[in-house]
């Protein structure tokens, strides 16, 4: 039943990327689905990747909800969409994997501003990638710009999710060395999960910090590094084991 879930949320998100099908909330219900159905297999709440990646399929399609409204924007929903259908789809991966139930803060704190950090920075990003892009074509075909989302509201997304996602990533990354610390009394070692998360935090806080007349391209580069990070560690440092529980 959980994969059927799944599937259905993945085919709801296809059918919307591919005509432009609009009842997306229904792919976010089915992944919350997913996510109960495994907490009442298992009884443990967010001790599994699978559950972490329902939660942040079902955010990402959330997002693009919010600003479905506005035709110009339609890329940037679509991309939206699209990352919550790869994650769904990667989530099912995890699926089997289910590890001793953790304290309630941590659940409470450090997964959830971790959660909160995945979505927003995505949007922060993909709003970045598409400003560059509408930066270069206003500098090279300017009369084709008037088809893509403006570069004025994608800025006014880029720099307020940005700031939101690295404050959620940074209580997240220091609420986790403190409870490592009591666990294991090491707030850092070289497990995979960890040391991604630090990389990626640190890129983002370079990125945070770059001055307004750095060049685009270079800021974007530089949030490119951060985000491949974070994908890194959300994604592929479970596969390689270490003392990270999920």
């Amino acid at each position: 039943m959980i994969p059927f879930l799944v599937g259905l949320g993945v085919l709801i998100l296809a059918a919307s990327l591919a005509f432009a099908w609009p009842r997306t909330g229904f792919a976010a219900l089915a992944f919350l689905l997913a996510l109960l159905w495994h907490l009442a297999v298992t009884r443990e709440f967010l001790a599994s990747p699978f559950q972490t990646a329902m939660l942040f399929a079902s955010g990402l399609v959330g997002l693009g909800r919010t600003y479905a409204w506005r035709p110009r924007l339609s890329p940037l929903v679509r991309s939206l969409y699209a990352a919550a259908l790869l994650v769904a789809l990667v989530g099912l991966h995890y699926l089997g994997r289910v590890a001793e139930g953790l304290p309630l803060w941590i659940l409470a704190i450090h997964v959830g501003s971790f959660l909160v950090a995945y979505s927003a920075l995505t949007l922060a990003f993909l709003s970045a990638l598409f400003g560059y892009r509408q930066h270069v074509v206003l500098k090279k075909a300017p009369w084709a710009a008037n088809r893509r989302p403006p570069l004025v509201v994608l800025m006014g997304l880029e720099e307020p999710y940005l700031r939101a996602g690295y404050l959620a990533y940074t209580l997240g990354l220091f609420t986790g060395m403190a409870w490592a610390f009591r666990v294991w009394g090491a707030a850092l070692s070289w497990d995979p999960k960890e040391v991604a998360t630090l990389v990626a935090w640190g890129f983002f806080t370079v990125r945070l910090l770059l001055p307004s007349s750095v060049s685009p391209g270079l800021r974007l580069f530089v949030f490119a590094l951060a985000f491949l990070a974070m994908a890194m560690a959300f994604f592929a440092a479970p596969l390689f084991g270490g003392r990270h529980p999920v």
